[in-house]
């Protein structure tokens, strides 16, 4: 019996010392759910012993937080489990962790930088499974107590790191009918080219585009609902004029790309006083002129 106290006032202990290193949550009463049969122990380890085990989706009450491990309540009992498997509860609070979830009843946010790794799970040790450009953006299901964010990818889901995602900026509402200046355009999903594929436009198809979003996409009415397509290759009008429109390259290199944007291949350069013929403008600053036997595009900037 003397064993036994001593080891509950130790673990006691360790609980009290360990307070001072770990952040305070919001005064507010703040709840988590678990996202999956998760230990409740004594101490923010794995050394520490079980107090008992909270089944997947159980509800509990955040009293302390850190990087790894969250102090909570459930009913009378308090300890520690691992912040990597808790989802802020205000968030979908009425759905299973499991639930496969609609777009609509998530959260679209933007990344922040390059190159940004996907994981299988929500940790550095987890294997890549895919990668986010900047400005790309996803469907986010849930934030973890550990600064990791369960997102839509592909036809599952993944982890990114939360820092690197944002609120979306302010979109430009627009609803305009606009032209296709492609030979062929993808419709998809979602503004992004890793979603899926519903449809394509023609050259010169007319769409409504209700939005223009800020990472480069715009929303249209499609099938009764809505669908994105890249807006670098739409425009107000399409029209090649009857009678031929020249205009000259007022810097002393311009490049002519494949496709409509600077990452695209260079095929060709202006000099500085050179004509070209127009065919188009492009809403997102570029201009498609005719090139060799064939068509370019340079940046409307530099044409006068």
């Amino acid at each position: 019996m003397k064993t036994k106290k001593k080891l509950s006032i130790g673990s006691l202990g360790a609980l009290a010392l360990t307070l001072s290193s770990i952040a305070p949550v919001n005064a507010q009463s703040v709840q988590a759910q678990t996202l999956q049969n998760l230990n409740l122990r004594t101490g923010p380890s794995t050394s520490y012993s079980i107090l008992l085990t909270l089944k997947k989706g159980t509800i509990v009450e955040v009293l302390e937080t850190s990087n790894h491990w969250t102090l909570v309540k459930y009913n009378n009992s308090t300890g520690y489990v691992a912040s990597n498997y808790l989802k802020n509860a205000s968030i979908n609070n009425n759905s299973s962790p499991s639930e496969d979830l609609s777009n609509d009843s998530l959260k679209l946010m933007e990344c922040t930088i390059g190159n940004l790794n996907i994981r299988k799970g929500p940790s550095t040790s987890d294997s890549i499974i895919g990668k986010l450009d900047k400005t790309d953006r996803v469907y986010v299901s849930y934030h973890t107590y550990n600064g990791w964010t369960r997102i839509k990818y592909a036809n599952g889901y993944g982890y990114v790191s939360s820092k690197f995602l944002t609120n979306i900026k302010e979109d430009v509402t627009v609803n305009l009918t606009m032209q296709c200046n492609v030979n062929s355009l993808n419709i998809r999903k979602g503004p992004s080219s890793t979603e899926p594929v519903l449809g394509s436009l023609k050259y010169k198809d007319k769409v409504n585009v209700v939005m223009n979003l800020n990472n480069g996409w715009s929303k249209i009415n499609f099938n009764g609902g809505y669908a994105y397509v890249n807006t670098n290759y739409i425009s107000n009008s399409v029209s090649t004029p009857s009678n031929s429109t020249f205009m000259k390259c007022n810097t002393d290199v311009l490049n002519i790309r494949s496709e409509p944007s600077k990452s695209e291949k260079i095929i060709g350069k202006l000099k500085k006083g050179e004509k070209v013929e127009v065919i188009y403008h492009l809403n997102s600053g570029w201009t498609r002129i005719k090139f060799n036997t064939s068509y370019g595009y340079v940046s409307n900037s530099y044409l006068i």
